[in-house]
């Protein structure tokens, strides 16, 4: 079965893990193994239920728990997330404040990507904010080390730290934090109106009656949740607040203080909505690029922002940067484009040395050809390449559509002739790859695609 999902046949794995269920039912990891299948595969929600169901043969098993809360995160089960991990939180207060406390950066990850799906932009940045906050601890307490260290000679363990410490601002879930804030700055910079959709209440008028009653739950699941999340957030202690404070209780005996927290005065976000987005994407952008000069995306973002703020130069360095560490990938490609076309529009305008540099470097990366010569160079290299990437493919035909090179028929056969048997083809690239046959016009391309995706992921639902 784990062979099987090494090489992405899902539906034959499953059929696997399903006799090893059937022969023995209470083996947990059976349960985790199907449910990573079924998320491979493209029904998260089927996932979510399995690896629940694992978890409920066994509540003492805190890791089995975790992979559950993780699941029913990115599946957009919220609120059941939370049940299963307050199971192994503190319960005289709010699970996310004691999470919190612990800085558990992989829950707050999840449930910010959760958030920022579900369009809450304001909560889901004050996840993410909270995990840079965890870091931002984390430099300012090697102070505290530096004496003790040395007093006590611990000078191997001293090199660790100060190591440690160098990578701090490169390391994976910072770095995760930080770009899925420079995104949701951007996303809000394009889109103004994001901000204000968070509180809007649906159209009921066009709804079907049933429609409409599901609608209606939905908002009132969300303003109750966003109240409780309020009201944990405010600093209340467990249910009686005077007793959970050291109060006497029932019986007169004294209960334990509990720690007192920071009341957290923002729980939706709404300061970090009201900030400058442009500037904040850019305070982000620089850090990564800074710490993680080799990392693909943090070259990749940085162009995203300096390019919406008319920084053509560092635009252009960020292009030259994401050449040196991958020349044939589709985040290169697609700015390449890009770029080659504002500077046609002449929407952008530098001082003149910046032009002079602009005119002079450019063009190599153009390969010294004109964008649409470039573009069928990319195309046809393309086609000669049968296991090249299947976002690279996209990239290029939507290159071809926009820049009217070739027809759009030709466009969209360079996506389909893959037969989806080439690099780097997931089920949101494959979301992709169907989004993009929609802007082709063509109704048999779109049908075409969808075939090809249920033969490749046969549990998929939302494709």
């Amino acid at each position: 079965s784990i062979l099987h999902e090494q090489v992405g046949e899902y539906d034959a794995g499953i059929a696997l893990i399903d006799k090893c269920i059937k022969h023995t039912p209470t083996a947990v990891d059976f349960y985790e193994l199907k449910a990573r299948l079924l998320e491979a595969g493209g029904d998260i929600q089927s996932a979510a239920d399995v690896v629940d169901a694992g978890r409920d043969l066994d509540h003492q098993d805190r890791y089995i728990n975790n992979q559950a809360t993780k699941t029913l995160l990115r599946a957009g089960r919220g609120d059941e997330a939370r049940k299963r991990i307050s199971l192994f939180t503190r319960h005289e207060g709010n699970p996310d404040q004691n999470l919190y406390d612990m800085q558990c950066t992989w829950y707050e990850l999840e449930l910010a990507d959760c958030l920022r799906k579900k369009g809450e932009f304001g909560r889901s940045l004050r996840k993410y904010m909270a995990v840079i906050k965890h870091y931002e601890d984390f430099h300012e307490d090697q102070f505290d080390f530096h004496m003790y260290c040395i007093r006590k000679v611990t000078l191997r363990t001293y090199c660790k730290l100060l190591k440690f410490e160098d990578e701090l601002w490169g390391l994976p879930h910072y770095g995760r934090a930080a770009e899925e804030v420079i995104k949701v700055h951007l996303h809000l910079s394009d889109n103004p109106d994001a901000k204000s959709k968070e509180d809007e209440e649906p159209d009921y008028s066009k709804m079907t009656p049933a429609e409409r009653k599901k609608a209606k739950n939905i908002a009132r699941k969300k303003k109750k949740a966003k109240a409780a999340s309020a009201a944990g957030a405010s600093g209340g202690g467990g249910k009686d607040g005077g007793n959970a404070n050291g109060t006497n209780n029932a019986n007169g005996t004294n209960k334990k203080k509990s720690k007192p927290h920071v009341t957290d005065e923002d729980p939706e976000g709404k300061e970090l909505l009201a900030l400058d987005h442009l500037e904040e994407a850019k305070k982000f952008a620089a850090i990564l690029v800074r710490h993680a000069p080799k990392r693909m995306s943090a070259w990749a973002l940085q162009y995203d922002v300096s390019i919406r703020r008319g920084k053509m130069l560092l635009a252009l360095q960020a292009l030259f940067k994401m050449r040196s560490i991958d020349p044939n990938g589709d985040r290169l490609f697609s700015r390449i484009v890009d770029y080659s076309q504002k500077l046609s529009a002449g929407s952008q305008k530098g001082h003149a040395a910046s032009e002079e540099v602009i005119a002079s470097e450019f063009p190599t990366l153009l390969n010294n050809k004109s964008l649409t010569n470039y573009i069928s160079s990319a195309a046809e290299k393309v086609k000669a390449d049968a296991l090249s990437s299947l976002p690279l493919r996209i990239a290029v035909a939507r290159a071809m559509l926009e820049t009217k090179v070739g027809s759009s028929g030709e466009a969209a056969a360079l996506v389909l002739d893959s037969k989806l048997n080439v690099r780097c083809v997931t089920v949101e690239t494959c979301r992709e790859a169907l989004q993009f046959m929609e802007l082709t016009g063509d109704k048999h391309n779109k049908e075409q695609m969808k075939q090809l995706i249920d033969a490749k992921f046969p549990f998929a639902k939302d494709c």
